[in-house]
């Protein structure tokens, strides 16, 4: 591909509605972090309670960050009002949206503010559609003011053209990346640290379920497979990193069915790489995913991981090589599987080996990071905000 001869920095807008810290948002910061200064101009806006738990990681980088309220209704005039102000401010050449909720608005208030390119990252399969909202014509509505739709893995990018009934031309596939300089840095902590942290014993068997705490994560089935695990394995401990609206419910599940002792709720952790180091086997119960990071990351540390077949995910967890697949919404299934594995230590261990080869192979950031920065130049340069060079 042609280089763009620049006049000035193309200025990069990313926008984001949640406000808990989660994959996503790890991933958009990866992209802030790493993307060519010499090139692009960058600037962030987000609701204030995440970047409060961006905290230092974003005060760190050289960007313009716009406080924006959570974006969910169309009647939040106060909102929509400060997301024109946004935009005007910081008269980006490019939007950037992750999710189609946040594309809803962002997308034709970007339009009506002269933004000659939004982009629209699709990172999930939308399982929570139902109604009116499943037949997908305010998507293709919407989707007019969008330039170019990124599906993170071959999923989605069926998804958005069969399902979604979008342009095929528009969809672009950049598959999923991490950052695995900074997953495989030296530990913060050691296992005998977190244990003594969780008050665990050195023969306790760890599970880690890394995720938001929101009913896309599917923990409420992995508690119902629970009991099925410590029947077989009384000496398991389960850690759910991660935070979210459920928290509560969660807890409250927890309690009702006796399983206090078994499982500790860790909130947001910046230490998670750690606990994933600490585990004998990691989860993810999702009921539908893009392309998972908890699988790369888990994978890139060499850890087994058990998840649900859906969407994404078997691209990145390949079932018997590189860990092991159940149905989604099947406790009794999940509980046999983790039965298994646990059970045996030298499988759990041929397939860590796999998976971290497969993974430093096939999910480099630095791919991700190019192939983003290069679709920001096409486009810049179809509508004339760069010029073609040699």
């Amino acid at each position: 591909m042609k280089t763009g001869v620049f006049s000035r920095k193309i200025r990069v807008l990313q926008v984001l509605i949640a406000e808990v810290r989660g994959g996503i948002e790890e991933g958009v910061l990866s992209l802030l972090r790493n993307m060519n200064r010499g090139r692009f101009s960058l600037a962030l806006a987000c609701p204030p309670r995440l970047i409060q738990a961006y905290g230092r990681d974003l005060e760190s980088l050289d960007i313009d960050v716009y406080p924006l309220p959570s974006l969910s209704r169309p009647y939040q005039l106060p909102a929509l009002a400060r997301l024109f102000r946004v935009l005007r401010a910081a008269a980006p050449d490019v939007v950037h949206t992750h999710l189609f909720v946040s594309s809803l608005f962002v997308a034709p208030a970007a339009k009506l503010c002269g933004v000659p390119i939004v982009i629209e990252s699709c990172r999930i399969k939308e399982g929570w559609r139902e109604g009116r909202w499943k037949t997908y014509a305010i998507d293709r509505c919407v989707n007019r003011f969008i330039d170019a739709n990124i599906a993170i893995s071959e999923s989605l990018r069926q998804y958005l053209i069969e399902g979604k009934g979008f342009p095929a031309e528009k969809v672009v596939m950049i598959r999923n990346g991490r950052e695995l300089s900074r997953v495989l840095a030296p530990p913060q902590k050691d296992s005998s640290q977190l244990r003594s942290e969780f008050s665990m014993s050195d023969n306790e068997l760890v599970v880690v379920v890394p995720g938001r705490l929101e009913i896309q994560k599917g923990h409420c089935h992995f508690i119902e497979a629970l009991p099925g695990v410590l029947r077989r394995f009384p000496n398991v401990r389960v850690l759910f990193v991660g935070d979210g609206s459920l928290r509560s419910q969660l807890s409250e599940d927890v309690a009702r069915r006796g399983l206090t002792k078994y499982v500790i709720f860790t909130g947001y952790r910046k230490d998670v790489y750690d606990l994933i180091r600490l585990a004998d086997l990691v989860v993810l119960p999702s009921l539908y995913e893009g392309l998972p990071l908890t699988a790369i990351e888990a994978g890139a540390l060499g850890k087994t991981i058990v998840a649900t077949s859906v969407d994404g995910t078997p691209e990145v967890v390949l079932h018997g090589q590189t860990g092991w697949l159940v149905a989604p919404r099947r406790p009794e299934e999940l509980a046999e599987a983790m039965c298994n594995l646990l059970g045996n230590p030298h499988l759990r261990e041929a397939l860590g080996k796999s998976a971290r080869e497969f993974v430093l192979r096939a999910y480099s950031f630095d791919r991700l990071l190019r192939e983003t920065e290069q679709l920001y130049q096409r486009l810049c340069i179809a509508e004339g905000i760069c010029e073609t060079g040699n």
